[in-house]
């Protein structure tokens, strides 16, 4: 198992910088109002104006330097999603996405070995142009007049490698570009570039994904097929053992009443049929992307398709209510507010992003009941209270633990819990099956949860505040934004 190497040092100071920077790239008058947009500010001063306009940059990062890394790193998403920046860009996902699963230096340098042996870097597609898109263009084409000549990259790229090809090789081209430095997004970058059908195909492909692949095993990741375009694969690197090894085949959730009655209709195909109370739940039956993240636009558009609506805004609202009914249904204050929390807090800002939080997912099926089995009990945990599903196959598990996930009613004294250890050892028993098949788990106490209205659906501050700093830690570990 490779080692987690240590998250890449990157101080608060350089991403409050880059945010400073993307958002200085607004006109003086407009800087106010874009810090309101993205949260910096809530309201425009009246000598806000005269302030951006002795320094745009400076102004900004007045008013974020107090501010932590989590929110520092969910102000720079929404940053992005207004002002364009390779440099926050790629801060964010190195410490995010790919905060804590690394490539060495040692082992690109390996991968360098690799793509020395191929004949061309990119096929047909013009050099310049695909460095460009690998490592951006302030970095290649850093001499858009050309009063730098070999003084430049973009100079000493085109004097030894587009005149004199054979004056580099690949392995000095691509050190010259900043292979072993750069972010781990355009190093990954790089290889799906190489890999793309355009650049290569066929056995030429496949050979040098399994090289790759080979190369880059010794840190966790390899390469593998991620989609297809024109019948022709399309490859990304991904973890050697990212998320839950499978493609999803059944996902039976919102459940509202009795349990479903299913039957496999096909044991060969996993081919499983709800023969009864199927109106009590919702089961999706669409492929995943490749990416294997269900998000929330695509629940959205099958329940759209299942229910035969036609407005996109009346298919989420009638989706969102269904999800709410099975939540409800649960009489639980932690339910609702995680529920609610999220989509509230997320819905809108996310947008098309947004991962959908499915409640009341079936992991496992016993066929019988409770009552059918008595004492014997195969199955500790057969729904799951929310699952998230992201890129990569990473599944989480959300789970709100109330009483009677470690305690049993005292027979003696009415409304009094009696704390029980078979049952709290069969939780988390559970718990650790189900993270070494690779799901991420998290739970909360019903304690958390006091300042819940259960009957007026409204959710205190303090359930807020512990929904919001959790999902801003999650999505922010996860790289959504």
């Amino acid at each position: 198992m490779p080692a987690t190497r240590p998250k890449p040092s990157i101080p608060l100071d350089t991403l409050r910088e880059q945010i400073a920077q993307a958002i200085a790239g607004a006109k003086a008058h407009d800087v106010p109002a874009a810090c309101v947009r993205v949260g910096i500010q809530r309201a425009v001063e009246e000598n806000d104006a005269q302030e951006a306009f002795r320094s745009k940059r400076v102004y900004v990062r007045n008013r974020i330097l107090t501010w932590n890394e989590a929110d520092l790193l969910a102000l720079a998403g929404r940053v992005l999603r207004e002002f364009a920046s390779d440099d926050l860009s790629d801060t964010v996902s190195e410490m995010t996405v790919h905060a804590e699963h690394r490539v060495s230096e040692l082992v690109r340098r390996d991968v360098l070995k690799v793509i020395e042996r191929l004949p061309s870097l990119f096929g047909e597609l013009p050099l310049i142009d695909s460095l460009a898109e690998v490592f951006g263009t302030a970095v290649i084409q850093d001499d858009p007049g050309g009063l730098l000549g070999l003084n430049s990259l973009h100079g000493q790229i085109v004097q030894h490698r587009v005149n004199n090809e054979e004056d580099w090789s690949h392995e000095e081209l691509l050190t010259r570009c900043g292979v072993l430095t750069c972010s781990q997004t355009r190093f990954f970058a790089l290889l799906a570039k190489l890999l793309h059908p355009v650049a290569r195909r066929d056995a030429e492909q496949a050979d040098l994904a399994a090289a790759l692949s080979a190369a880059l095993r010794r840190d966790g990741f390899i390469v593998r097929q991620t989609d297809v375009e024109s019948g022709y694969a399309i490859y990304g690197v991904v973890r050697a053992q990212a998320g839950v090894a499978g493609a999803m085949k059944n996902l039976i959730f919102a459940s509202i009443g009795e349990k479903p009655e299913l039957v496999i209709r096909d044991a060969v195909n996993n081919d499983v049929e709800i023969v009864r109370h199927a109106d009590k739940v919702l089961v999706f039956d669409r492929p995943l992307p490749s990416s294997g993240q269900l998000l929330w636009k695509d629940l959205r558009d099958w329940y759209a398709e299942l229910k035969g609506i036609e407005s996109e805004e009346s298919a989420k609202e009638q989706l969102f209510r269904r999800l709410r009914q099975a939540v409800l249904g649960a009489r639980s204050a932690g339910e609702l507010a995680v529920f609610q929390g999220y989509y509230e807090r997320y819905g809108a800002a996310l947008g098309d992003r947004l991962p959908a939080l499915i409640p009341q997912v079936y992991l496992h099926y016993d066929p019988y009941t409770k009552r059918q089995r008595g004492d014997e009990q195969f199955l500790a945990r057969q729904r799951m209270d929310f699952l998230l599903m992201l890129e990569q196959g990473v599944r989480i598990v959300i789970e709100i633990d109330g009483r009677h996930h470690y305690a049993v009613p005292d027979d003696q004294v009415p409304d009094r819990y009696i704390a029980h250890a078979h049952r709290y050892a069969e939780m988390v028993a559970e718990d650790r099956r189900l993270k070494l098949m690779g799901y991420e788990v998290y739970r909360f106490g019903g304690h958390e949860f006091l300042d819940v209205d259960l009957e007026q659906r409204k959710l205190g501050p303090r359930a807020q505040r512990c929904v919001a700093d959790f999902f801003d830690a999650l999505l922010a570990r996860h790289g959504v934004r």
